[in-house]
């Protein structure tokens, strides 16, 4: 029986065709037909049509182009790497994300990025001073941070290669950064001109103060990055993503959160998974959608058959609260989170859930911008 062909955009004729390549590359058939159905006569718009069972991956695929597009880049000859950034200190804790790390990029076909930051408050103040001409490595002090820097990320790369070479770890390619300036604006450049597919942090965990430095490096990139970032406490076993894993998709549950829902299940593809959809109730709501949470376990019950999944509420009015007591009652190993644009006074006086559970969470999180 030929598939149902669902519209996935409406473009002019060039976009069409670029969208449409772009799809057949990920092995998904597309076909264009004009707005008006009139073959001949293409100037109302082009629809890009595919297959219903392609529609997750498709998505994806169209989200990428625009984005690019969006940054200038050259769509059809964009080829570099899919890549795993994890910001180092080389604290144990931040050691430890590189495991996790590593073992998610083998079942990608990612590579590792490893990248630290030193800061120096003295080059700083001198490049304030504009009469002042000065070479930052004739000073003593930022050389030796720099030197500093560059002795602990050879003793970590050498310790993962070991790690590899025991098979304890799978192999991968690794390649390793250090910049000077403040973390988290270094960790935000490199992602703006990088790209990569997932972050992932380490960070202190519950009851952690919000001057903590790490926690509040991890709630600005959250906040602030374009990617995927995976925040792992500190406390938490390893061992818990290699059992079957209690995903929470603790989200509003609308439209905007399918294309999340879709990233996630592509990160997420080496872990045994049970998921858990998580409807935040507005205040004044005691019930959940129930004409769109029936749509959304037809999509699921089509798209991922093979999956368990529940689907649950939890009410806004007192959400971390909330949060806490629904992870516990349902040993969530990993909670997933939608965090919608919001504009500068919200962010400033109502920071968003993700940022929020960063102090008051000890259970992985994986943040998506919409």
């Amino acid at each position: 029986m030929e598939p149902n062909f669902v519209t996935i955009a409406i473009h002019t004729q060039e976009r069409a065709q670029l969208l449409k390549t772009l799809l057949e590359r990920e092995g998904i058939v597309a076909k264009l037909h004009s707005v008006n159905d009139l073959p001949n006569d293409l100037s109302a718009g082009v629809r890009v049509k595919i297959a219903e069972n392609d529609l997750s991956r498709a998505l994806l695929v169209v989200e990428e182009m625009e984005y690019a597009q969006q940054q200038g880049e050259d769509v059809l000859n964009k080829t570099a790497p899919k890549e795993i950034l994890i910001p180092v200190d080389f604290s144990d804790y931040s050691i430890r994300t590189c495991d996790l790390g590593i073992k998610m990029a083998a079942s990608m076909k990612a590579r590792i990025v490893l990248i630290h930051s030193y800061y120096s408050m003295t080059f700083s103040m001198m490049q304030l001073t504009e009469t002042l001409s000065y070479d930052i490595y004739e000073n003593e002090t930022v050389k030796e941070l720099v030197r500093k820097a560059e002795a602990d990320m050879r003793n970590l790369f050498n310790l993962l290669k070991r790690k590899m070479e025991n098979n304890e770890l799978p192999n991968v390619p690794i390649t390793t950064e250090i910049r000077e300036g403040v973390p988290e604006d270094v960790i935000l450049t490199y992602a703006k001109e990088r790209d990569p597919m997932l972050i992932i942090m380490g960070t202190r965990g519950k009851d952690q103060k919000e001057s903590d430095l790490i926690g509040s490096v991890t709630a600005e990139i959250i906040d602030r990055s374009r990617q995927p970032v995976l925040a792992v406490p500190e406390n938490v076993p390893l061992s818990t993503f290699e059992q079957e894993l209690n995903v929470a998709f603790v989200n509003s549950i609308d439209e905007k959160d399918l294309l999340a829902f879709e990233k996630m299940m592509q990160l997420l593809t080496p872990f045994k998974k049970k998921i858990f959809f998580t409807q935040i109730l507005p205040r004044k709501e005691n019930n959940g959608n129930e004409k769109l949470i029936a749509k959304l376990r037809d999509y699921v019950k089509h798209h991922y058959p093979l999956f368990k999944t529940e689907y649950g509420t939890i009410k806004e009015a007192d959400l971390l609260a909330e949060l806490e007591s629904y992870i516990q009652k349902q040993r969530i190993g990993l909670m997933v989170i939608n965090s919608h644009k919001r504009n500068v006074f919200t962010h400033l006086f109502n920071p968003s859930i993700a940022h929020k559970m960063i102090f008051h969470s000890d259970t992985p999180m994986l943040v998506f911008h919409s």
